[in-house]
């Protein structure tokens, strides 16, 4: 697990975190979908842009996100 994941874990958004050099992918829990308020999108990116990311993407279909280090 990533700090950022751990840091956007703790601000109540349940996802995994996927990085790809300054891009910080979410995957959102299934049980969850993939609808973040605008508070939550503001919230993680001003965690993204604390930990050094430029991006931040939030996977639409958990179901066919790739999966690390394919």
């Amino acid at each position: 697990m990533t700090r950022l994941e751990t840091h956007v874990r703790d601000s109540g958004v349940d996802c995994r975190v996927e990085v790809h050099d300054r891009l910080a992918i979410l995957i959102p829990e299934e049980s969850r979908g993939s609808r973040l308020s605008a508070d939550q999108r503001r919230q993680v990116l001003q965690l993204a842009k604390s930990e050094g990311f430029t991006h931040v993407a939030v996977e639409l279909d958990p179901d066919v996100a790739a999966l690390p280090g394919d």
